[in-house]
């Protein structure tokens, strides 16, 4: 036996010994160092599989479909009226613009963060569009194709297979997330001096508008470390004390939401957890002079529903109840959880509500809250069926002293995208503008402007007093409203505008002449003429949220996040 060993031995080369776990060694270096495009090449294939044709292409054509070029552009002619003298300062909307062509499904609510400004000073105007330099784009800029999960793919079976790839590709190091994955494609707010673009799956990103119109991005907020969940795309500003109200919510682990106020100095002084029963998408909220108002509305994480009903993980569960919870604003911290919540069960089956009008206090105590809500809703937008997903302005009535709530439709005008005064936030207000909804179409076609009376009104009195209609082919999106008061260096002028003095901004797009428009309108009589419009130097993709930053705020820019 030991001779057959030794011979053994003897008979097989030492270079072989060395070789098979050399070789092991190079495949394995071979195969991590090949990572990336491994798990994208798999990501691919399973992405493609199943559903044909392929979820969202309907949000890649027409005025949805994104550009592919950023432009800086002077001197852009005014084609109708003028402007309005002293109206200086910037028009910034954000959207969603694929950089890379999806390589499979999409979703409009996708896209990288690009946004479309204009720029108006001393009679002149400029145009530039920029994307918002997040660290998801980054990472994908760098790799030359899309590394990260799209809502768009995600769909029946393949798409929880993809939500197990980007768990191995976070654990691999092929994207990197401890610096956020967010797209920055929702919305804006200034606040403390900084322009912060926003999306509700990560902190925000500090954007800074120059002189001449110019965008450039400063980078993600470096937030408190106490703060590390998400941020909403729709936090408040208090017009009184300019504190800034917010959440962030998750669907891993209780608290399932929290609840945040940085002072007008941009410091994080006030944050609570808030326990609930179940997660849900908690898009926007609502604040009053004593409350943030959470809207505990059922619209679901629901990987079973993605699967069984081949459709995106996200489901209105009209079975579960509307809940709205009221929680104090002075009430110490609590950022682990226990947060002390009043809540209210609005009647009726679960119904959804993405966006707030404003919300206040009355006499008597009682919390009116006014949001857009949609009584249905099919997260698959290839599926969605308008007509019966139109969001209607709904008043809330919510009385904590009495444990009750109640609810009533205001306007039978389907639209969404609603705005106030911003000096009007968290108080009362009398008049709220919204986008007008065309619910026949196969995609979203917002065809105007209405303006809706928010006082008590007789039973069966639609809240609509006014509405602009925009001409045939044209479209357009939410209106944002400027105060002729912020114009005005006379106070005591301004002190004497009305509540609803002041102009409506928002890009109209013309199908027929595939152009786009700026278009200033007269928010107090609501006329269908345009006070001014601005041709634009290129066609301007339908979005979402946009903002006004007057003079004085631009030149309060500070540079850093």
């Amino acid at each position: 036996m030991a001779s057959s060993s030794s011979s053994t031995s003897r008979s097989t080369p030492l270079w072989l010994h060395c070789a098979v776990p050399a070789a092991c060694l190079a495949t394995t270096y071979l195969l991590y160092g090949s990572k990336t495009k491994l798990l994208t090449w798999v990501y691919d294939r399973v992405a493609k599989s199943g559903r044909n044709p392929l979820p969202g292409k309907a949000y890649l054509t027409g005025n949805f479909a994104p550009v592919d070029d950023e432009l800086f552009s002077e001197d852009l002619p005014v084609v109708e009226g003028k402007l309005p003298p002293g109206l200086d300062g910037c028009y910034v909307r954000a959207g969603p613009n694929p950089f890379f062509k999806p390589v499979a499904g999409y979703h409009w609510f996708d896209g990288d963060g690009m946004l479309h400004a204009v720029r108006i000073r001393n009679g002149r105007v400029s145009y530039c569009n920029r994307y918002v330099d997040t660290e998801r784009l980054r990472q994908e800029r760098a790799a030359g194709r899309p590394l990260f999960p799209r809502l768009g793919d995600l769909v029946g079976q393949r798409g929880l297979t993809l939500m197990l790839l980007n768990r191995i590709a976070q654990a691999l190091g092929v994207v990197r997330i401890q610096h956020g994955s967010g797209t920055a494609n929702t919305a804006l707010v200034y606040h403390s001096g900084r322009l912060l673009a926003l999306n509700e799956g990560d902190l925000p990103y500090g954007v800074r508008v120059g002189c001449s119109g110019l965008i450039e991005t400063l980078g993600r907020l470096r937030f408190s470390k106490a703060w590390s969940k998400s941020f909403t795309a729709h936090p408040k500003i208090d017009p009184v004390n300019g504190e800034l109200l917010f959440i962030g919510y998750r669907f891993d682990a209780n608290p399932y939401v929290s609840a945040g106020v940085m002072d007008e100095y941009g410091n994080l002084v006030r944050h609570w957890g808030v326990e609930l029963p179940y997660p849900v998408m908690m898009h926007d909220l609502a604040v009053t002079e004593h409350y943030v108002v959470l809207l505990h509305l059922p619209l679901c994480f629901d990987p079973q529903a993605m699967v069984k009903d081949r459709t995106v993980p996200f489901k209105l569960r009209t079975d579960l109840p509307s809940r709205i919870g009221l929680l104090r604003r002075e009430q110490p911290s609590c950022p682990a959880g226990g947060a002390e919540v009043t809540w209210l069960e609005l009647p009726g089956p679960g119904a959804m509500a993405f966006h707030v009008a404003t919300a206040w206090e009355d006499a008597a105590g009682d919390v009116k809250v006014f949001a857009c809500q949609m009584d249905e809703l099919n997260m698959d937008l290839d599926a969605a069926d308008f007509a019966k997903e139109a969001a209607h302005l709904t008043e809330y009535t919510l009385s904590p002293s009495a444990g009750t709530a109640s609810l009533r439709r205001l306007s039978q005008v389907a639209g969404d995208f609603p705005v106030v005064h911003p000096g009007k936030a968290t108080r009362s207000a009398k008049w709220a503008w919204m986008a007008t909804l065309e619910p026949s179409g196969s995609v979203p076609s917002f065809t105007g402007i209405a303006k809706l009376d928010l006082t008590p009104n007789k039973p069966g009195k639609d809240a609509c007093v006014s509405r602009i209609t925009y001409p045939p082919g044209c479209f357009g999106g939410e209106a944002v409203f400027v105060p002729r008061a912020s114009t005005l260096a006379d106070p005591r002028a301004a002190k004497r505008c009305s509540e609803d003095d002041g102009w409506l901004m928002v890009y109209v797009y013309d199908t027929n002449a595939d152009v786009s428009y700026m278009n200033l309108y007269d928010a107090r009589t609501m006329s269908a003429k345009p006070v001014t419009s601005v041709r634009m130097p290129r066609r301007v993709p339908y979005g979402f949220h946009g903002t006004w930053v007057s003079e004085y705020q631009m030149k309060a820019q500070v540079m850093w996040v």
